[in-house]
């Protein structure tokens, strides 16, 4: 089967999967059975903290007969920087990660068998080391961002926040404090500590998730995110 004839068949076989059709007589073409995982890794050792839902996607291009098909196979990777297929025709293909907030990455060749494994490692377009307190019902987040030279420039953060979800997120959050810097310069913004708070939220017995999400002009609009930091009240 050529890589366009199995593209198509893993299109018309998902779309089956959803809506309950069943084929009234038997399938000749072999099911996929190759699976690709791995994770992206930080210059630190650390992996990268992604958005979820959709934070970045690892696109694949099958190679046949000595061509790069020209019909890329994506799938989403994980909230955690992993990553994770186990519906792919074994085979050779182009891997590379895509449409994350990190600098672009090389692609390799790549053997997909039974069970693959393949990290990479990137470069977040920026990094924030942030100090999530409260006094009394008040949030305060205190926080520095540092961006890779390569990088656009810095147009927000985002202090979010959420009730019992430690999948705290863009779209997991119940307060959010908005900070615009698209019209700082760069250099200014790596050298200021930023407070932000959030005033009257915090109330007694309940747990609260709180991150600092950053956002670098990249064509995807994805933000870099720090560690969630976990207040019990």
């Amino acid at each position: 089967m050529n890589a366009m004839n199995r593209t198509i068949y893993s299109i018309l076989a998902a779309a089956a999967t959803i809506l309950g059709v069943a084929s009234c007589k038997p399938d000749t073409y072999s099911l996929p059975d190759g699976t690709l995982h791995g994770k992206l890794i930080c210059p630190d050792g650390s992996t990268l903290i992604t958005e979820q839902p959709n934070g970045f996607r690892i696109r694949l291009n099958e190679i046949v007969d000595g061509s790069i098909s020209t019909l890329p196979q994506d799938f989403w990777g994980k909230a955690d920087g992993t990553f994770n297929n186990t519906r792919i025709f074994k085979g050779n293909y182009i891997v590379q990660p895509i449409e994350g907030a990190f600098l672009t990455v090389d692609p390799v060749e790549v053997e997909i068998g039974s069970d693959t494994e393949i990290d990479f490692y990137v470069t977040p377009l920026c990094t924030i080391n942030a100090d999530i307190s409260n006094s009394g019902a008040d949030l305060i987040a205190r926080y520095r961002i540092e961006k890779d030279p390569s990088a656009g420039k810095i147009i927000r953060a985002r202090v979010l926040v959420s009730k019992w979800n430690p999948n705290v997120g863009m779209n997991h959050m119940d307060y959010e404090n908005v900070r615009e810097l698209s019209a700082i310069d760069d250099a200014t913004v790596q050298k200021t500590t930023y407070t932000d708070s959030i005033l009257d939220i915090l109330e007694a017995g309940v747990t609260y998730y709180v991150r600092i999400a950053a956002l670098c002009e990249n064509n995807s609009g994805r933000y870099n995110l720090s560690e969630v930091v976990k207040l019990e009240m």
